[in-house]
């Protein structure tokens, strides 16, 4: 003997909609084809993102120091995080323990160390 519990759905014979062969081969086919796609380069950030590239240039043409483009990096990472409103002396502690955890990290360290000498 079934006992079945109050208040619970009973399952029922029919299929619910939008099951069944017809709709999984129309699944299959959306993922062949977003599959077949080749992938999309990353979309432009506005021009209020964090960018880099000028600093990179003035780096690259002998302009600045590396270190001198290090500072100009965290300055605009901690400008662009903590917002225009953020006290200056918020950044400041933002700004210097972005500069200790690039110091303290061997694997950033080093490739800071490339940097300087790639120049």
């Amino acid at each position: 003997m079934k006992i079945s519990r109050p208040g619970l759905p009973q399952p029922s014979a029919s299929k619910p909609s939008g099951v069944g062969p017809s709709k999984r081969g129309d699944f299959a086919a959306k993922l062949d084809k977003a599959r077949s796609k080749p992938a999309a380069a990353p979309r432009a950030r506005s021009a209020s993102a964090t960018s880099v590239s000028d600093i990179a240039s003035d780096l690259r043409a002998a302009r600045i120091t590396p270190q001198v483009a290090i500072d100009k990096v965290i300055d605009r990472i901690v400008a662009r995080q903590l917002g225009i409103h953020a006290s200056p002396a918020a950044k400041e502690k933002i700004g210097a323990a972005l500069r200790e955890r690039l110091a303290d990290d061997p694997l950033l360290a080093a490739k800071v160390r490339t940097l300087s000498e790639e120049i």
